[in-house]
């Protein structure tokens, strides 16, 4: 078992109402947290530990001539130096997002990206490294880089030559008659957005310790990966080993991830190689703030849309045609499908049926996507918003009476999206109304922000605000194979049965110890969601227990089943439906030891205030009591239960086309009504969210404070990502965003008050009702801000076409008019 979490004194207090579901529970892991007793991995270092750095090219193109390491070598400070060439002697690539290439840990023959390793250099202290790194020559013959997606399509220029193309996948997807609809339509527009790259950029940086076993021929790997028992194939795949052989282990405490830790595998098998050349001493790697901005495999989407909306006179939408290149970098890493998870809310909250979606997985010579909040939901909800908007203004119609008429209603519930997947519940008419109820009472009266008088005063010293009301669908849990689509034999499909269909469920145990204690392993790694918290809470619920009896410790990717985890808004969803099923499989085994110790039928037993009863009220076993008879007793240990919870829809038959022919299938839909107030400044191009209007329904809440949480750091993304943050890069395939001096994350200086209304429309589809909300906020702020920045701006017919919207395009484009 990995390590506990947190001393039971350092438990909060429990509430007082009758549940502890429901409530703002505290978290119990934020004590530790705040009082700087969490354990992260940088601040494991076993004895003898080595230390590892990495060389990484400065070009953005460039096949290696040649690398001489032999005065890093003779130094006799150095432990170790491995170039790509020795790696490849032993050890095999990366697994890629697609079958058809291949990545290596180190760069071989040609360097694709700045950033990109090409040696590794081990010795005692980080310092020698960095100096040893130095010693390192390599000769570079560059070749021409090429960043713009768009033209990378035409092939003149290859980032992998051996693939013949810069686009290795591709797909054009259509749901019903999208021509006929175009060409019947009074109206149809045509517009391009783009979505600059940005990532999450978590406190804590990647970070490794490998160790090899030399007698088990095993390795031990701390780290903070995201999704260790599933993407645990990255690591022991390069290594060559079984999965066995390759023991993961993530601690309870993890800075920040949002997706991006999903991509360290690369850390994880070097350290884990350099480990096993050393003959099994431990190496430690610790990624600088440089390398996770440059080129520490994080950035994610990279896209430029092409929009198309078909409608009627009348306002009503007929057809929706999606079109975007995404600029993957130079390697599509996995996973890839981020191109195809905002298939699962393709027309946003919008009741429109002919969708086409097409998309063009670009490679270009930068630093690789991976996973972020959202997963490439938030750029999409960001262009089919921008192009609403631009319809409306071109039939010269109030955006809000143009969206509210088009809108999914709430008898339409559930409701099946062209595209397959299904909306499980929900008042979508309702949560916009309200939302503009709200800036009507409360901001359109006299001093409030948009007071007509102060919003024309403003204007007279030229800053202009204004606000939207926008409805925003976040998808919930994911758990079955679509994700593998792109790896698939598409024409295939058609026929596949429902027996083909793997799904990911959560697994959870626990076993009661002889105090009584219940400790609970979870087989998720967690990076500061709360998820002891909630099962504590949802446990001591379930056992009649306090929260304070309960212990949460994690397995590693051994002792787990291969599951998938936290990632795509499920976890309170599985979590919290395999908690259920663990208590009454709990109450059911002590009921049956209690049976069998008096003797009696289990009819006979009752399980009541953390212990069993005989129903005549004559005597009771506490859970010490019973672990100790379970311990006297011969057979299965029925003071030890293990739960799997499985993907919730997958009995249910509406969702068998979507779930057989791989589309993707996320059967929870959380929402949002936002109506932020900007206000943007024509002299300087500035913009600032004044304040942020939010009502949120995430179904059945766990715990409001958490749920409250997760909307606030959503939302506070949500905006670094419309104004601020950028990972842009030059003609040549310069970065030019390497510190935080240049990537600019927001603070609390950008972000406003925000005034958050919740609301709760249990999903039909999950156990407990739970809907998810990991990742709201960051899908759906981007969107809300960019529609508000076009209804300040009217008066100067000019649109924010482009994220995130920076002081210089706002300028430009006023110059320009």
């Amino acid at each position: 078992m990995s390590r506990s979490e947190a001393a039971p004194d350092e438990m909060q207090d429990e509430p007082d109402e009758e549940t502890f579901v429901g409530t703002g529970l505290n978290r119990v892991e934020d004590h530790r947290i705040l009082t700087g007793r969490a354990e992260y991995v940088h601040d494991i270092t076993p004895e003898a530990c080595l230390s590892m750095g990495l060389l990484r090219t400065t070009h953005a193109h460039a096949d290696i001539v040649d690398i001489d390491t032999s005065a890093a070598e003779d130094h006799p400070d150095c432990d170790l130096v491995l170039t790509g060439e020795d790696i490849a002697a032993e050890y095999n690539p990366m697994p890629c997002g697609l079958d058809s290439m291949s990545e290596w840990a180190l760069a071989r023959d040609t360097v694709r990206f700045v950033g990109e390793p090409v040696a590794l250099v081990v010795a005692d202290d980080r310092y020698v490294v960095e100096d040893l790194i130095d010693r390192i020559d390599v000769e570079y013959d560059t070749k021409e880089a090429i960043t713009d997606p768009v033209t990378a399509r035409q092939d003149e220029t290859l980032v992998h030559e051996e693939l013949g193309t810069n686009v290795p996948d591709k797909e054009r997807l259509t749901f019903g008659d999208v021509d006929e609809a175009f060409e019947d339509a009074d109206n149809v527009i045509e517009d391009q957005y783009s979505w600059g790259r940005i990532s999450g950029v978590p406190l804590e940086t990647a970070g490794v310790v490998a160790e090899y076993d030399e007698e088990a021929d095993s390795f031990d790997i701390d780290c903070n990966i995201q999704l260790h028992t599933l993407v645990d194939d990255t690591i022991y795949e390069p290594l060559g080993y079984d999965p066995d052989d390759v023991r993961l282990n993530v601690p309870p405490d993890v800075g920040g991830s949002y997706g991006t830790k999903i991509a360290i595998h690369r850390y994880c098998t070097l350290a884990a190689m350099a480990s096993q050349q050393l003959d099994g001493r431990p190496v430690k790697y610790v990624e600088d703030r440089i390398e996770n901005l440059q080129g520490g495999d994080m950035h994610c989407s990279d896209r430029e849309y092409m929009m198309r909306l078909a409608y009627d006179d009348d306002g009503t939408i007929q057809g929706l045609d999606v079109n975007f290149v995404d600029d993957f970098g130079a390697y599509p890493h996995y996973p890839v499908n981020q191109a195809l998870k905002p298939l699962s809310v393709v027309t946003n909250a919008y009741n429109i049926e002919p969708v086409r979606y097409n998309y063009e997985l670009v490679l270009t010579n930068k630093t690789a996507q991976t996973a972020y909040r959202g997963f490439g939901v938030d750029p999409h909800l960001y262009a089919l918003e921008s192009v609403v908007d631009d319809a409306a203004y071109d039939l010269g119609m109030d955006p809000y009476e143009f969206r509210q008429q088009n809108l999914i209603q709430p008898e339409q519930m559930p409701y099946k999206l062209p595209s397959k997947n299904i909306y499980d519940s929900g008042d979508f008419p309702e949560a916009l109304a309200r939302i503009k109820e709200l800036i009507e009472e409360e901001e359109r009266t006299e001093g409030g922000l948009l007071d007509p008088e102060t919003v024309e005063l403003q204007r007279e010293d030229g800053k202009y605000r204004g606000v939207s009301y926008t409805v925003h669908i976040e998808p919930g849990v994911s758990g079955a194979d679509w994700t593998d689509r792109q790896r698939s034999d598409r024409d295939a499909l058609a026929d596949r049965e429902m027996d083909d269909v793997d799904e990911l469920p959560e697994h959870l145990r626990c076993e009661i110890e002889a105090d009584g204690t219940v400790r609970t392993y979870l087989a998720t790694d967690s990076s500061g969601q709360g998820h002891q918290t909630i099962v504590k809470q949802l446990l001591a619920d379930q056992l009649e227990i306090l929260p304070s009896d309960i212990e949460v410790d994690y397995l590693d990717s051994v002792e787990a089943p291969t599951e998938y985890g936290s990632a795509a808004s499920r976890m309170a969803v599985m979590l919290s439906g395999a908690t259920e099923g663990l208590g009454e499989t709990v109450v059911d085994n002590l009921e049956r030891l209690a049976a069998r110790h008096w003797d009696v039928d289990q009819e006979a037993v009752l399980y009541r205030d953390g212990g069993v009863e005989r129903a005549d009220g004559t005597e009771r076993l506490s859970r010490a009591d019973l672990v100790e008879i379970d311990g006297e007793t011969d057979g299965d240990r029925l003071t030890y239960a293990e739960y799997d919870y499985e993907f919730p829809v997958l009995d249910v038959e509406e969702f068998g086309e979507a779930l057989t022919q791989k589309y993707p299938v996320y059967p929870t839909a959380a929402f949002a009504a936002n109506a932020p107030i900007v206000e943007v400044d024509i002299e300087t191009g500035e913009i600032e969210v004044l304040k942020f209007y939010s009502l949120r329904d995430c179904g059945t809440q766990l715990n409001p404070t958490i749920v409250e949480g997760q909307a606030h750091g959503g939302l506070a993304q949500g905006i670094g990502a419309a104004l601020l943050e950028e990972f842009s890069y030059d003609q040549s395939g310069q970065p030019q965003a390497v510190t935080l001096f240049d990537y600019l994350l927001p603070s609390t200086k950008n972000i406003p008050e925000m005034h958050l209304e919740h609301t709760e429309t249990p999903s039909p589809f999950t156990t407990t009702g739970a809907k998810g909300t990991g990742e709201g906020g960051m899908i759906d702020g981007p969107a809300s801000i960019a529609t508000a920045i076009n209804r300040a701006l009217e008066p100067f017919d000019i649109t924010a076409d482009r994220i995130p919207v920076t002081p210089d395009r706002i300028r430009k484009k006023l110059r320009e008019e």
